[in-house]
């Protein structure tokens, strides 16, 4: 044999395919970093232990609370992501030669996986069950299409007229104007309107939360409710009020302002098709406080002085049905919450001018307990309006240890009122108006409101 020969046979190697087709051998390709194997399991993780976060505080996860409002959405999604990875994890198992089982490399990485997001589901399945198991003991028939979201975000007002150009904060206070729907979803005119409610329809007047800083009518929350009202056959208004900042506390001014805004509406009604002797307040977080002291100071007569531009008198409220309201604006400043404490803190001294330890008198003037009290205390209490009050349970952003001293005291002083704390349920369950507590909500302010002679 030549050296060329030698050499060349030293040189040359088998193809692939001629190491395919000796037996035993097997082509050995690059080794495939499992990039994608470990970051699904790094976000099933994180995901499940959000979701664990619903059951168990864990400061910086426990608020996706907030998001079950869209619950069923994301447990359809969980759904559909878990068969998924029990499919990919399923599909990475299979047989030797001998028919024994094999698994291919990744396995456990897509086991893994796929077990966290069965994790996840059965979690959040059981928190929506949860709470529909709540919502439906108070009666409520839950509609199952409006849990998603789809056509609950509500639309614009039909007018937002001017109420106030206030000088004093240099805000430009609108209201928003939704007009009554007919049984089809078609707006109405005030002339309709007229020709079929000759005294008008009861006026629903919202007030938006945003803890006394930002927000204003044209809030989710609040667009929503109003737009649902509407569609019940009422009026719905909107109001805007002066929003605090860090050089002008506004604890007076709002409640003066939304106290001009309720006088507004007493005024222009009745050119709207709406009948302000028959009239509800509606407020959520801060609007909710707002709703409940303006009742109470009603009651007591002191009534905050407002602009002779707004209108005339601020009509009887008839009604006050709240979501998760501030009832106890120190313990709102006090939150322990390792995260929301600190920034609903620095709402509560901006609104008031300082914390409770500063200005005290402050903190208690715009108590609603400590009003209610003084409403007892004159006599009045049996004569407030009925009242409702949503909260939940897990809320980061408003402890609900204030509703539950609102509610004991409307117990002992004998106001009537209703009061429900819902179980896995935090702050803005109304973020989706069809949630399941929220279509708990409109089920229950409905009824009051036929209850109270104030129904369509």
């Amino acid at each position: 044999m030549s050296k060329t020969t030698g050499l060349q046979q030293l040189t040359e190697r088998p193809d692939a395919r001629q190491l395919s087709e000796q037996p035993g051998l097997r082509q050995r390709g690059p080794r495939r970093r499992p990039l994608l194997g470990r970051s699904a399991l790094a976000l099933s993780a994180f995901i499940a232990l959000t979701t664990l976060a619903e059951l168990i505080e864990i400061p910086g996860l426990s608020y996706s609370l907030m998001l079950g409002t869209w619950g069923l959405g994301i447990l359809v999604g969980l759904c559909l992501l878990t068969l998924l990875s029990l499919a990919v994890a399923l599909h990475s198992y299979g047989a030797d030669q001998a028919g024994r089982a094999r698994m291919t490399p990744g396995t456990r990485l897509r086991v893994a996986t796929a077990a966290l997001l069965v994790l996840a589901t059965a979690i959040t399945g059981g928190i929506g069950t949860a709470q529909l198991s709540y919502v439906t003991a108070q009666g409520t028939d839950v509609d199952i299409l409006a849990l998603t979201g789809i056509g609950q975000a509500g639309s614009a007002p039909d007018l937002e007229p001017v109420v106030l150009n206030d000088t004093e904060t240099g805000q430009l206070l609108r209201a928003g104007i939704w007009y009554p729907r007919d049984v089809d979803g078609h707006r109405l005119t005030a002339q309709e309107v007229r020709a079929a409610h000759p005294d008008g329809v009861p006026v629903i007047v919202l007030i938006h939360g945003g803890g006394w800083s930002n927000g204003n009518r044209l809030n989710p929350m609040t667009r929503g409710q109003a737009d649902w009202f509407a569609r019940q056959g009422y009026l719905a208004v909107a109001l805007d009020y002066p929003l605090s900042t860090t050089d002008q506390p506004t604890w007076q001014l709002a409640e003066s302002r939304t106290a001009c805004g309720l006088a507004w509406v007493g005024a222009h009604a009745t050119e709207h098709g709406g009948d302000a002797r028959r009239l509800a307040l509606v407020g959520d977080s801060a609007g909710g406080h707002l709703a409940l002291n303006l009742t109470y100071r009603q009651a007591l007569g002191t009534l905050p002085t407002y602009p002779t531009d707004c209108g005339g008198q601020v009509p009887d409220i008839g009604a006050v049905l709240t979501e998760y309201p501030i009832a106890g604006p120190a313990g709102f400043h006090d939150n322990p919450d390792l995260v929301m404490g600190p920034f609903v803190s620095e709402r509560a001294e901006r609104y008031t001018g300082g914390a409770p330890a500063e200005v005290p008198e402050r903190y208690e003037a715009i108590d609603p307990v400590r009003l209610l009290r003084q409403v007892a205390d004159a006599g009045q209490a049996a004569g407030l309006p009925p009242t409702l009050i949503v909260a939940g349970e897990r809320d980061h952003v408003v402890p609900v240890g204030g509703a539950r001293a609102l509610d004991a005291l409307l117990s002992e002083v004998g106001t009537e009122h209703e009061t429900h704390i819902v179980p896995f349920t935090d702050h803005v369950f109304d973020l989706n108006p069809g949630s399941a507590v929220s279509q708990m909500w409109r089920d229950r302010a409905l009824a009051i409101l036929k209850e109270t002679g104030l129904g369509v």
